[in-house]
């Protein structure tokens, strides 16, 4: 392939996807076209409206698979050594250029068919974007890791080009201290400044020293999934059920054989009883539904880091592998629930540039371990001390929280009861809501070291925010009305990458010490960026 005319508008064709791409997309769009079939065999085409079904699974099938040729024909890609282009698009042509110094992550995604047919989709990632700015979707495995290669090589081809800008970069990542110091191999200049510039590049970068962080093994994959609980698969599967509409009698008269006829007439008679019986079920099944969905996501889990970056890999039906540099990770968030911080376990993530958070939550670096281990591979990622004690909020927070939960329960209670006599019985909860607010504030807290502020809260999932200090994008206090009556504030951080909630404000502290708390943190922060003082040189006459 000969070498491109520009940079920005290459005059070669580019390059195609995958030939099995029309294959995979087609058995992926076989679901919807017998969904819309399925009420049409289950009447025998006896009535007009599963007919107006029959034309729309028709219609579908004439438009689908048309589509699915047309896009996969249309799709092109390029990739030089300043950017990345994409060309897409059926009815509506799409141009994507992604400049090559700006991408933060090129993440390599493997779900189940496309490991069948040794493919895999790219996602490519720059700072800043909520979602993945380029997307190939299939190429073959191979292609993948030469494509991810490829751009890493034209990114260290620009750090040689650019010294200047190397060092800033590079200072940017922040290195860790007191860590073995792991190096990214770079390639020698010769190998970066071939004449060459087509693609694909087959002269690969020197091979990446890794050091191991972290792996989680089998045994303790299925431990992680057993504090969990995953009810969304279970409504999922009902819907279904519902869909189908199956014989609830003949499925039972199957399973049992008529044996337990008898014990589910029972059931039925005591509604309490029915009631108890649907809840263990549904908590039964939603546990298992957790571990096993648990297990799907990190199987196999392996974190690795360079010097520059942290390396993920894990998946079961799904594997991902992808990577997240260092610079773009604003904070640290250590979670746990309430189950999973008696026993002494936890997770770590990490709030990142880029992503949508309140869709996909924070990147994980380790889904599930011991405190300890925990706190040691996030000190290795960046260098950090969890304090023992953190400072408490105002009591205040009790009666605040009591009051709130009080008047939701009452009024869910009178709207609930006004249509339904037994609705009342919500009153009965009032005791949890006190419960509650004295949980709520007693993990409330707050620390201010030298380079971070942390913040702890959560009650039925407990969070621990560890947020450098030079990474803040703005602090402030705010205050309610009942807050300033009763001289409270809140102190609100910001960073890039935070998502709308939970968020690490540190609720009802005294608004004088809300205060002094701002200006504390606005005097470390100016700190941080402040330019060190010139050294005295000495003169000899």
């Amino acid at each position: 392939m000969e070498a491109p005319a520009t940079d920005s508008m290459p005059t070669e064709d580019g390059q195609r996807l995958h030939p099995m791409t029309l294959l995979q997309r087609s058995l992926l769009s076989i679901p919807a076209f017998v969904l819309l079939l399925i009420p049409f065999f289950r009447s025998g085409g006896s009535g007009g409206g599963e007919w107006f079904n029959l034309i729309g699974a028709l219609v579908y099938g004439f438009i689908a698979l048309p589509t699915i040729v047309i896009r996969y024909i249309r799709f092109r890609y390029w990739i030089t050594p300043s950017e990345i282009i994409i060309h897409s698009g059926v009815f509506t042509t799409k141009k994507r250029n992604i400049p090559v110094e700006k991408v933060q992550n090129v993440e390599i995604e493997q779900s189940l068919l496309p490991r069948l047919f040794r493919t895999a989709k790219i996602q490519i990632y720059t700072a800043g974007s909520t979602t993945a700015e380029g997307v190939m979707e299939y190429v073959g495995l191979p292609e993948a890791h030469r494509i991810r290669e490829t751009i890493r090589v034209y990114q260290q081809r620009a750090d040689v080009a650019a010294p200047a800008d190397r060092a800033v970069a590079v200072a940017d990542t922040e290195p860790i201290a007191d860590a073995e110091p792991f190096v990214d191999a770079q390639p020698t200049a010769a190998a970066l400044t071939t004449t060459d510039e087509s693609w694909p590049l087959y002269a690969s970068p020197a091979p990446r020293r890794d050091a191991m962080l972290f792996e989680m093994p089998l045994a303790l994959v299925i431990r992680g999934g057993m504090y969990r609980f995953s009810l969304i698969y279970i409504a999922l599967a009902f819907s279904l059920l519902q869909y189908f509409n199956p014989d609830p009698d003949v499925w039972v008269a199957w399973l049992t054989r008529n044996d337990m006829f008898r014990a589910i007439d029972t059931l039925i008679a005591s509604p309490w009883v029915w009631g108890s019986a649907l809840v263990v079920t549904a908590g039964l099944l939603s546990w298992l539904a957790g571990i096993l969905v648990y297990v799907s996501r990190y199987y196999g889990f392996q974190l690795s880091q360079s010097a520059a970056k942290i390396h993920k890999k894990h998946g079961l039906l799904t594997l991902a592998e992808g990577t997240i540099p260092l610079r773009r990770i604003q904070a640290l968030v250590f979670r746990a629930n309430w189950l999973m911080a008696r026993h002494g376990w936890r997770s770590l993530e990490l709030q990142t540039i880029g992503g949508d958070v309140n869709q996909a939550g924070h990147p994980v670096a380790v889904p599930f371990t011991q405190a300890a281990q925990v706190e040691a591979l996030a000190n290795q990622i960046r260098p950090l001390a969890l304090p023992d004690a953190f400072e408490a909020v105002s009591k205040l927070m009790i009666r605040r929280d009591v009051f709130r939960g009080t008047a939701l329960l009452g009024l869910s209670a009178a709207g609930l009861g006004w249509m339904w006599t037994p609705g009342w019985a919500l009153l009965a909860l009032l005791p949890l809501a006190v419960l509650y607010s004295v949980l709520n504030y007693q993990h409330h807290g707050y620390a201010l070291t030298r380079d971070y502020l942390m913040v702890r809260r959560g009650v039925v999932t407990r969070r621990v925010w560890a947020i450098p200090i030079s990474k803040f994008q703005v602090f402030y206090t705010t205050a309610t009305y009942f807050q300033r009556r009763l001289k409270l504030a809140s102190v609100y951080v910001d960073t890039a990458g935070a998502g709308g909630w939970p968020s690490p404000t540190i609720r009802d502290l005294p608004a004088d010490t809300a205060h002094a708390l701002v200006e504390a943190l606005n005097k470390q922060f100016q700190a941080a960026f402040a330019p060190e003082a010139p050294r005295a040189v000495e003169v000899t006459p």
